[in-house]
């Protein structure tokens, strides 16, 4: 009687929670109207307490308030459904096996986890993953390797709990995907290398991230970067390093911003309201716009206007307009245009651009990709791409590592945690934009999915072998 309680409660709460999810995802989809879908995914699903707006429910047009209502987040509904699947295991699969059997069973569970943990490092496999074979024979012998991980495991299963050994198995294969689901959107990272061809790139854009960057370009043997988190351009927010020779004054930090336009061709009422800016603002129109919707798929243009502040006096040395629409990789290489910032007898050419990182492998030697040749091939009569590749060369020489690889559609690069998949093309051909993705999690997907139907296939096989006694 208890187990029957116990398995309705617990229905009705997995219920309740695919309704919340329901209605989050609702929520979420009709906040993409006003805002960009990464905000959208920080403020409803990647966070524990939601923070639905009630006008997103209404019309547009109607003056309701701006306020919100806390909900709970996509990790909260993710973690509860973890926590009620692990009590309803808990409550009324118990071990069957004992003796040597148990034993044997823990054992094989052990074996399973120890193959699990190599299928996801991927031990056994090539450093560097060439992109040559065939992108239908890659996935399935993942899926094999998936399918040797759930073998193991439901050998164990049937050691330790028998008749219920598929279904046990297929709750766990459910469980390691929500589990995995939630690592992914912890510690996955999304960025790009844009690279010329004939050029060498070691650094990738993480393009939800942002930075202040100033090169100080005085001194002719080599440039020395101060970098300023994009987490702290706050409104209002003064800034000092030891390592420039005036403090920063942030104005005003802007979500989104206009295309920069000739100052000359702005309406007078505008350019009356208009800072007195230095360098690239003393000329052209740098104004905060709306956030684009997520529906879009536009892009939103980070802006941030700051002062200079000397250090001494606390005077002002200049204000200054700083764009994204100024990084070349943001444009994908249509300008190019730093900043010059002269101060305290120094020349910094700055930078607001996405966060930067440099590229090393596990061994904490730096690599680079160097782009060789570009193919961009369209289909007949039209301007519709076709095919896309890159021809690139891996030099890491910490790692004697030198290797020309091919990266086109649907066929990425793997190399150092990292993989690199043919993403977008420069104007006129000129260079490639690759889309770099570390996730450490991306074979839990592969390995629960084989999970779940070995033990689907499993509990088909002994219910229908207990069929087939009873009939017989």
């Amino acid at each position: 009687m208890n187990k029957l309680v116990a398995f309705f409660l617990s229905l009705k709460l997995t219920v309740v929670l695919l309704v919340l999810s329901m209605i989050l995802v609702f929520a979420g989809t009709l906040a993409q109207v006003d805002k960009g879908i990464w905000t959208v995914m920080d403020q409803y699903f990647r966070c524990f307490i939601a923070r639905i707006d009630l006008y997103v429910f209404f019309p547009r047009s109607m003056d309701i308030p701006h306020v919100w209502i806390p909900f709970p987040g996509g990790f909260l509904i993710g973690w509860l459904l973890v926590v009620n699947l692990i009590t309803v295991h808990w409550a009324n699969f118990k071990v069957q096996a004992k003796g040597g059997r148990k034993m044997a069973g823990i054992a094989m569970l052990l074996l399973g986890v120890l193959v699990t943990c190599g299928v996801m490092f991927g031990w056994g496999t090539a450093p560097v993953a060439a992109t040559e074979s065939d992108a239908f024979w890659r996935v399935f012998l993942r899926l094999g390797r998936g399918t040797l991980a759930a073998v193991v495991f439901y050998v164990a299963c049937l050691l330790l709990y028998r008749k219920r050994a598929g279904t046990v198995l297929l709750h766990g294969g459910i469980l390691f995907l929500l589990i995995g689901e939630f690592a992914t959107a912890l510690y996955a990272v999304e960025a790009t290398m844009t690279i010329k061809e004939g050029e060498t790139a070691n650094y990738i854009d993480h393009s939800q991230q942002l930075e202040l960057s100033f090169t100080d370009t005085s001194n002719p043997d080599f440039d020395s970067v101060t970098v300023v988190s994009g987490d702290a351009l706050k409104d209002g927010a003064l800034i000092r390093s030891g390592e420039l020779p005036f403090d920063i004054k942030v104005v005003r930090y802007m979500v989104n911003s206009n295309n920069p336009q000739p100052l000359q061709g702005i309406p007078e009422n505008l350019r009356n309201r208009y800072p007195q800016y230095e360098g690239y603002g003393s000329r052209l129109y740098v104004a905060e716009k709306p956030e684009v919707s997520g529906a879009t798929g536009a892009r939103n243009a980070p802006a941030v206007d700051i002062e200079l502040m000397d250090r001494q006096s606390g005077e002002s040395l200049g204000r200054y307009i700083l764009s994204i629409w100024f990084y070349p990789n943001f444009v994908n290489y249509s300008w190019d245009m730093p900043t010059t910032i002269r101060a305290g007898g120094k020349e910094f050419k700055t930078y607001f651009r996405f966060r930067r990182e440099y590229l090393t492998s596990p061994s904490g030697n730096p690599y680079s990709i160097k782009l060789l040749d570009f193919v961009h091939e369209k289909y007949e009569g039209t301007q519709m791409p076709k095919d896309f590749a890159s021809q690139i060369l891996l030099v890491n020489e910490g790692d004697n590592v030198e290797r020309e690889l091919r990266i086109w559609m649907n066929n990425p690069l793997r190399y150092a945690r990292r993989t690199f998949y043919q993403s977008g093309y420069l104007p006129d051909d000129s260079g490639t934009i690759l889309q770099v993705v570390r996730n450490d999690s991306w074979m839990i997907p592969y390995l629960a999915c084989m999970i779940v139907f070995v033990g689907m296939a499993g509990q088909f096989v002994q219910s229908l072998r207990r069929y087939q006694r009873r009939e017989a």
